[in-house]
């Protein structure tokens, strides 16, 4: 008997030991009063948010950053809506005691935080994002002698663009004459996200890099996930590719 509470013991000590730790970055004052705070930005921290019912909180990305699109868990429990400016995100609770999570994607980075109700006496009214550096978060720039084409694709073959191809900025889809078809993000959960879109003859041109795109005519798609050690530095491939970004 002694034996199997020891056994069992070690067994539930073993599995804590293994359990991954879950850590989230708190904002911290910008002056005397606490509820007006930043945070440093990080590519793999959770930002941790507070809220409480009746209060409106701003999330300021800062100049440069343009929201592509905002996910987020729970949209009874939380009102969420994205300023004119498409800098700032308005964040405003619902429900008492809810927690869900958010993702906000920009042109140059994915912001993902915690959000809670009622979890905290001060909450925060407005917060401000902080950069280690001007320079993109989410990847690093494509030289001018580079290109990244690595991209591979799966799904109905006759959407699929002549090529693909990104500078480090944003990413380029030229489409064979009389193809007009739309490009979609792929969030982590398969889900199609509306993207803001550019387009120049047969290019399409959408800000950032993301892992996975779909493109869709009706019920016709495509699947294009981007790979790694695709970056080409061929002179004649770059210059026909440079022609085509807008």
């Amino acid at each position: 008997m002694t034996r199997s509470f020891f056994l069992a013991g070690l067994f539930l000590s073993l599995s804590i030991a293994a359990a991954p730790v879950l850590s989230e970055v708190a904002p911290t004052s910008m002056g005397a009063d606490a509820r007006v705070r930043s945070v440093l930005y990080s590519p793999v921290d959770v930002i941790r948010l507070d809220t409480q019912l009746r209060v409106n909180t701003a999330i300021e990305l800062g100049t440069g950053e343009r929201i592509d699109s905002v996910l987020l868990g729970d949209s009874e429990a939380f009102e969420v809506e994205v300023l004119s400016n498409r800098a700032t995100v308005s964040v405003k609770p619902k429900i008492a005691g809810a927690e869900t999570n958010m993702t906000i994607y920009t042109g140059r980075r994915t912001i993902t935080l915690a959000i809670s109700e009622g979890r905290s006496r001060n909450p925060t009214y407005r917060l401000v994002l902080r950069y280690p550096d001007s320079s993109p978060a989410r990847s690093a720039p494509a030289a001018a002698s580079s290109r990244d084409i690595g991209y591979a694709w799966s799904g109905d073959k006759s959407l699929k663009p002549v090529r693909i191809w990104n500078d480090g900025q944003a990413t380029y889809f030229a489409f064979p004459p009389g193809i007009r078809p739309s490009v979609f993000g792929v969030d982590s959960t398969g889900r199609e996200v509306t993207l803001n879109s550019g387009t120049n003859g047969s290019v399409v041109r959408v800000p950032g890099i993301r892992p996975e795109y779909s493109i869709r005519i009706g019920t016709q798609v495509l699947c294009i996930e981007h790979i790694d050690d695709g970056v080409t530095t061929d002179a004649t491939e770059i210059a026909r590719l440079q022609a085509w970004e807008f």
